[in-house]
């Protein structure tokens, strides 16, 4: 048993709950955090649909909930936010507390490209105490990494890989509203581009370096742009904080990075994020292709859920992040086969006749 404390309750963190509400019998959720005023000191059954966890008090930090535990837990699953400037105290307290710590911030998925000071301290400080911690979710950490790796595997001589992906960001938390730039002016949305207070998707050069070293595909050049879409009608955006937008705010942003070698392009990547991509023509999708020996061409439709599948994808790697080395990894240095969900395994059931094209099996816990 995997025993966890969820730090974060917004958008993602409640949908962490109802992945594990029943999917993962072997991880148990002893405590949650929120530094919100409005979620500290309620159940979690209020904010929630959850019974398995329901019971819960949202502790307002780290050490409060400590206090007041019966164990110290295995894994602080960090869903707060994404900078690194921001996030690296609720970390590093996570860590000293003596607890491992795997995070959603995209940033967190290869922080040593753009992030190597902090990289080096968060390092130096899990192995000091004998700790993990890494970072993760469903982009980066999936579509635009593990998944292209995975279907590379099935060819050679790869010379350039295109991933284009278009999803629904409708419900999406306030953290990523920020830092992303939905529901500004276009012209703010500009101006905050310039000044590097938007930053977009944040992961998409992390995500194209790691193929570029997995593969052995030269690069020596990352390149982003953004371009966005207004509407002439309300938006809904799902979230509390922005509500309905009005005509003329952002409700889509296109972000494209390009790794390039010597000008010639080799890793490309395209997101489309918009609320109600439906009303604007768009089909939600995930498109792999890989150029190669034999070309691999994958879509998946519909796209794989921003909030619900980086949930999933945490949710899968705990058990493998928490047996991991200590040390900041990366999570394509983990299994990328399916991730055990229970300790039950099968075996051949001999009190059951075994005859061709029947195989009795019973289960077993490990």
């Amino acid at each position: 048993m995997t025993d966890l404390v969820v730090f974060g309750f917004g958008a993602l963190g409640t949908r962490l709950h109802r992945v594990l509400e029943g999917d993962y019998p072997d991880l148990t959720v002893s405590g949650v955090i929120d530094r919100d005023p409005a979620k500290a000191g309620r159940k979690v059954r209020e904010l929630c649909d959850s019974n398995r966890f329901g019971d819960l008090t949202v502790a307002p930090d780290l050490q409060t909930y400590l206090a007041n535990a019966a164990r110290l837990p295995d894994v602080l699953v960090h869903m707060t936010e994404s900078r690194p400037e921001r996030i690296e105290p609720q970390l590093i307290e996570g860590l000293e507390a003596g607890i491992n710590v795997l995070s959603a911030s995209e940033a967190m998925f290869y922080p040593a490209l753009r992030f190597p000071a902090f990289s080096a301290r968060l390092d130096l400080l899990a192995r000091a105490h004998g700790l993990t911690v890494s970072g993760g979710g469903i982009n980066p950490g999936f579509v635009y990494d593990v998944l292209p790796l995975v279907l590379a595997r099935a060819t050679s001589g790869v010379t350039a890989i295109k991933i284009h992906r278009t999803i629904d960001v409708t419900g999406t938390g306030p953290g990523d509203i920020e830092h992303v730039g939905y529901g500004l002016l276009p012209e703010e949305f500009r101006n905050r581009l310039k000044t590097g207070q938007i930053v977009g998707h944040m992961g998409a050069p992390e995500s194209v370096a790691l193929i570029a070293e997995f593969l052995g595909l030269p690069i020596d050049l990352v390149t982003e742009s953004w371009d966005i879409e207004t509407a002439d009608f309300e938006v809904d955006s799902g979230d509390p904080t922005l509500g309905i937008l009005p005509p003329g705010r952002v409700i889509g942003i296109t972000q494209k990075a390009q790794g390039s070698n010597a000008g010639r392009a080799t890793i490309t990547t395209e997101l489309r994020m918009y609320y109600q991509p439906e009303r604007f023509g768009l089909e939600e999708s995930d498109r792999i292709d890989i150029e190669g020996a034999m070309p691999v061409n994958m879509t998946v439709r519909p796209a794989f859920q921003s909030l619900f599948g980086a949930a999933n994808i945490v949710a899968s790697l705990i058990a493998d992040f928490a047996m991991a080395a200590p040390g900041l990894v990366n999570l394509l240095d983990l299994p990328l086969g399916a991730g055990r969900r229970s300790a039950m395994r099968l075996q051949i059931d001999p009190s059951r006749a075994a005859e061709p094209g029947r195989v009795p099996l019973r289960a077993v816990t490990a």
